[in-house]
């Protein structure tokens, strides 16, 4: 099948970026490359070729025959040593798997109890299979299946169980041997949910994903927009605003500015490898500019003076190396000549910070260039911050109606005949400052006032 004909918003195409939910429930981010093939770890492998043109979502299955030879290396772990050894993984094939019967299959056959009143706790005792046995069969390649349907056979007070009891001990099993696995497109979302699961909070200033779309439904993120945008969490900000812009399609034609303030030297834009936007696209439209050029700009002339762009004529006549040189320097005089333009003469339909630096003394400054009535919102990990910085814009005429706003979701999970929430969650998503960008009517003025005398009475009035 030709790859560069799938839609790889919709079907598994080669070299993108996809997210892959194992048995575990845990996720693993894997680029697709052509002829080679992916690692599950104690789960298995397969061939990338297997699964490219299957439509995203589609859950796949790891079995082996008698004709699997191919191995793989398997997750190396962080420090290898003699308890901790580089495993080989046998390379199968896969099979699209079936819609989930209500009833798991494993419990056709067996029965169960109204309650546990006869169960006995006798520990591994009650388990006539050694982890030896099970770590045999697994090296046969047996079916995640057969493995399970042997441990609920030599299980000694199975059917003693209640069928909600039997379910959750068939789930337990099932994480830990099925091998199963569905291919998802890595949405912003998701790669925010990877993230949280992999303890990376820090990097990301412990957004979670209710604070971030709230941001991006309060800064009116839309396609083409123009937007400013201070960014730390390592361009994972900036995934969500090109999707929310662009659907996550670099062809749709749609246009769109983001302007990035980076205050380091190079802006950190790692996340962004994970997008399947190209190169290109991305260096169109996302626009980085250091803090020191936003806020203290060159002048046209000061630029004019390092640089003068020659004409075609002069450049045919320049030799291969000179030619490299010109177009090097051509190339950084463009750069600096948009920057002027960015922090001088472009006006911006929103503002979005996330940004560990001083607020109070920043924003203002930043939302000079906000075009009037826009959205401005500011993302902190820290309550303080913001209400620090809600008292510097209550004394500005030029933002209307700071608000505070904190976002919690508690998780719940059901099951069969009741719900209740999760035991843990996370701890909060940390907190939004919404406001609007106004321009102020200026101030009347006094009309002079003239006593005229009242003929009538002789009093005077004002006129």
């Amino acid at each position: 099948m030709d790859s560069s004909k799938l839609d790889p918003l919709k079907q598994i195409a080669l070299d993108q970026f996809v997210i892959i939910t194992l048995p575990s429930e845990k996720c693993k981010i894997v680029e697709l490359k052509g002829n080679t093939s992916v690692s599950l770890g104690k789960f298995g492998a397969f061939h990338v070729n297997d699964i490219v043109g299957y439509p995203l979502g589609t859950k796949f299955e790891i079995y082996y025959d008698s004709e699997t030879v191919e191995t793989i290396g398997g997750d190396e772990p962080v420090k290898p040593n003699k308890k901790n050894k580089i495993t080989k993984v046998n390379i199968g094939k896969v099979r699209i798997v079936e819609k989930d019967t209500k009833r798991d299959d494993g419990l056709d056959n067996v029965g169960n109890s109204h309650n546990n009143k006869e169960l006995i706790n006798l520990g591994s005792d009650i388990q006539k299979m050694t982890s030896d046995d099970i770590e045999a069969l697994k090296k046969q390649s047996t079916s995640a299946n057969e493995i399970i349907s042997k441990i609920i056979e030599s299980h000694g007070t199975f059917d003693k169980k209640t069928l909600f009891s039997q379910e959750k001990y068939l789930k337990r099993k099932k994480q830990k041997f099925d091998k199963q696995f569905v291919v998802n497109y890595l949405s912003a979302n998701l790669l925010l949910q990877y993230l949280i699961d992999k303890n990376d909070i820090q990097r990301i200033m412990d957004m979670s994903e209710e604070s971030i779309g709230m941001l991006l439904n309060l800064a009116n993120i839309r396609p083409n927009g123009t937007y400013l945008c201070m960014d730390e969490t390592g361009g994972l900000l900036i995934y969500f605003l090109l999707e929310r812009m662009f659907g996550g399609d670099d062809t749709t034609g749609a246009t769109g500015k983001i302007v990035v303030v980076h205050e380091n030297e190079h802006p950190n834009f790692d996340l962004l490898k994970y997008s399947n936007y190209s190169e290109k696209f991305i260096a169109e439209h996302v626009i980085p500019i250091s803090i020191l050029e936003y806020f203290e700009p060159r002048t046209v002339e000061e630029v004019e003076l390092d640089f003068k762009p020659l004409s075609r004529e002069e450049v045919s006549e320049l030799k291969s190396g000179a030619k490299n040189t010109y177009f090097r320097k051509l190339k950084w005089h463009k750069i600096h000549l948009q920057a002027i333009d960015v922090a001088t003469k472009w006006v911006y339909d929103g503002l979005v910070v996330a940004t560990t630096l001083h607020l109070p003394t920043l924003l203002p400054q930043l939302g000079k260039r906000v075009h009037g009535s826009r959205p401005i919102v500011c993302y902190s990990q820290f309550k303080e911050v913001l209400l620090e910085l809600s008292h510097t814009l209550y004394d500005d005429l030029n933002y209307l109606a700071p608000t505070i706003i904190e976002t919690k979701c508690r998780p719940y999970q059901s099951i069969r005949g009741r719900i209740h929430p999760l035991m843990t969650m996370k701890g909060g998503g940390g907190y939004l400052l919404w406001c609007h960008k106004v321009i102020p009517a200026p101030e009347p003025e006094l009309i002079p006032t003239e006593s005229v005398p009242n003929n009538d009475k002789g009093d005077t009035v004002e006129k």
